[in-house]
C-alpha cells in the first residue's frame, strides 16, 4: 500500500458520516478497510468515537443562552435596519439622480444665457457650470471623509434588543 491509499482511506473514513461518498469511492474503502489492518482500527475508532460523542449530553448554562439570544436579537435587529436603510439609500439615490438631471439642464440653460446677457465666452463659462455641477458632490464627499459612517456599538445594539424585546412582551 502507498501512502496515498492511507490518506484517501483517511479522507473517505472522515467524510462517510456527514456526506455521502460515491459509490465507487465506498467500494474501494471496504476492499481497502478487509486488506489494511491500519486503516480498520482508524475506521473502528472513529465510529466508536463518534457514537461517543453522540451519546454525551451538552448543555449550555442559561447565561450563556440569554447571552447568545440577546446577541442574535441584536443582530436581527441590526440586518433589519440595514435592509431599511438600502431601500432609503435606493429611494435617496433615484431622486438626487432626477434633481442632478434637472439641476444640470437648469444649470446648463443659465450658462447659456449668461453666455447671451454678458458676451462672456463659452471657455469660461461653461468649467465654471461644470464647477457648480460637481461642487455639491464634492463637499458631500469631504464631509463623509471628515466624519466617516458611525459603527453600531454591540453595548447600543444590546440595549436597543432588550427594549424591543421588552415592547414585545
Amino acid at each position: 500500500m502507498t501512502n496515498h491509499d492511507h490518506e484517501r482511506a483517511l479522507d473517505l473514513i472522515m467524510r462517510r458520516g456527514p456526506e455521502d461518498i460515491a459509490a465507487a469511492d465506498a467500494k474501494w474503502l471496504e476492499s481497502h478497510l478487509e486488506t489494511c489492518s491500519q486503516c480498520a482500527q482508524y475506521a473502528q475508532d472513529f465510529d466508536n468515537t463518534g457514537r461517543l460523542l453522540r451519546t454525551v449530553a451538552v448543555t449550555a448554562s442559561p447565561r450563556l443562552v440569554a447571552a447568545t439570544q440577546q446577541r442574535i436579537r441584536a443582530r436581527a435587529l441590526q440586518l433589519r435596519e440595514q435592509q431599511t436603510r438600502m431601500v432609503l439609500i435606493a429611494i435617496s439615490f433615484c431622486i438626487g439622480a432626477m434633481s442632478s438631471a434637472l439641476s444640470a439642464w437648469l444649470w446648463w440653460k443659465f450658462g447659456g444665457w449668461v453666455v447671451e446677457r454678458l458676451s462672456l465666452p463659452v471657455s469660461i463659462v461653461a468649467p465654471g457650470i461644470f464647477l457648480f455641477l460637481l461642487l455639491p458632490a464634492v463637499v458631500i464627499a469631504g464631509l463623509m471623509l471628515a466624519f466617516p459612517q458611525p459603527v453600531f456599538e454591540s453595548r447600543f445594539m444590546a440595549a436597543l434588543a432588550r427594549e424591543r424585546e421588552g415592547e414585545n412582551q
